[in-house]
């Protein structure tokens, strides 16, 4: 007998249908499982590899995870999605092109919600993490700080977190560095699918249609290095040092977060770690140049992270916003800092207590901000679920469990943001309600 699927899970299932072409048999494979604790359908989606070409779209079939990642191929873009011809060369290229741009090209111009209005800043959550290398009392003020940012804001800014003020400047520096290169240069990295383990793009990660956001972007794994080093840009020619030095440290700093937010949830320390698998880390270098009309678009839209946890930092341009209490507040630079906001995995670990938070960018007319943000995830192929000691017979599970690399094509080839990814893995427990923003 077939199984009967929930409309949330068709949702999903449809939408996997779409990026395949519309076939849900040859490469799905769907497995019932029942258990005490979820009580639901474990929908395990399609692993296949979309491929954008101008002119038709093919779908061919992932290898078999192997110890290395191989050579990804970097197809062209479709002209007509989203934002056909010189847009898609990236914004940089638009503004170098045209230095004296005084009017935002109609396909950057947000509907009207969309525009940011005048916020506030308010007192961010700020976390001392030499805390967690003191004495037991001094460790559990730091534990408890962390725990209260996540289930509070989702969002918090870290001091005194070990790692070198100069290699963070470096990373900035050699990120600055590749988006000066030439646009042909950084096309080599250019490509649709949002599963390539290196990639360069403009606007939104999705090649769906949708309006443009004022950004540039590069994104690429990072841990395991070792899988994907070799793939990393290799202009300007320090870039895989520096970035290499750069994550190994984020790394580790991530993990050293994720034991205290284990602790905080009443879990083993090594809990989060243990759950991570092998474990995953994707870097995202973010470019936003001047704009001409910075009050009609955006740098990013409102949506939240697939991951567990992400480090961030910037030069001394500002531009982050978080939504608090419903409310989008302003994220000061502070020199020599990071901030980390929780993402969708560990809000499906912890079965709802922890948020993962909605953050946007927005953009002015005089400067260029970049950030850099790295995040630590599950191993690609890891199931992802609520942590088993913290569903019982009084606390039912609010997500359905889904394999992390399916979860994170469906999240990031959306147009919609938001937290609307979280929408159709969410059982009839889970109350709150993800929408875009």
């Amino acid at each position: 007998m077939p199984p009967v699927y929930s409309s949330s899970e068709n949702t999903i299932l449809k939408e996997i249908a779409h990026q395949n072409g519309g076939a849900l048999s040859r490469n799905m494979q769907v497995v019932s499982t029942q258990t005490q604790s979820i009580g639901t359908i474990c929908c395990m989606l399609p692993i296949s590899r979309l491929t954008f070409c101008t002119s038709s779209l093919v779908m061919a079939p992932i290898a078999s995870p192997s110890s290395q990642l191989t050579t990804p191929t970097n197809t062209p873009f479709d002209e007509q999605q989203p934002g056909g011809g010189e847009c898609r060369k990236g914004v940089k290229y638009l503004v170098d092109a045209a230095p004296n741009m005084r009017t935002l090209p109609s396909e950057y111009i947000m509907p009207q919600p969309l525009i940011p209005s005048s916020v506030n800043a308010a007192p961010i959550p700020i976390v001392d993490l030499s805390g967690l290398d003191g004495a037991v009392e001094r460790r559990m003020i730091a534990v408890q700080a962390i725990s209260s940012a996540c289930a509070e804001w989702g969002f918090f800014r870290i001091i005194n977190h070990g790692i070198d003020i100069s290699l963070m400047d470096e990373m900035l520096e050699t990120v600055k560095g590749f988006f000066n290169l030439s646009w042909e240069e950084k096309m080599k990295y250019a490509s649709d699918d949002v599963m390539n383990p290196v990639r360069y793009g403009t606007s939104l990660n999705t090649p769906k249609k949708h309006t443009l956001v004022w950004r540039d972007y590069l994104r690429h794994f990072g841990y395991p290095i070792h899988k994907s080093f070799h793939l990393w840009p290799n202009n300007p020619p320090n870039y895989r040092f520096i970035a290499k030095a750069y994550l190994e440290e984020v790394w580790k700093l991530a993990l050293k977060i994720a034991e205290a937010i284990s602790e905080g949830l009443g879990l083993e320390r090594d809990y989060i770690e243990k759950s991570l698998g092998e474990g995953s880390q994707i870097v995202a270098c973010n470019y936003y140049p001047p704009c001409p009309e910075p009050n009609r678009t955006l740098g990013l839209v409102g949506h939240s992270d697939h991951g567990g946890l992400t480090i961030l930092m910037q030069n001394d341009v500002e531009g982050l916003q978080v939504k608090h209490d419903e409310n989008w507040v302003a994220v000061p630079h502070v020199p020599g800092t990071f901030v980390v906001n929780i993402g969708d995995y560990l809000e499906i670990l912890s079965n709802g207590r922890y948020k993962s938070v909605e953050h946007r960018a927005i953009v002015n007319a005089e400067k260029t901000r970049i950030s850099v943000a790295a995040a630590l995830g599950p191993e690609m192929m890891a199931t992802v679920a609520p942590a088993s000691p913290l569903v019982d017979e009084k606390s039912e599970s609010k997500f359905r469990p889904i394999i992390y690399k399916d979860y994170m094509r469906y999240q990031q080839s959306t147009p919609l943001r938001g937290k609307s990814a979280l929408q159709p893995i969410m059982t009839m427990a889970n109350n709150s309600i993800a929408k875009p923003s």
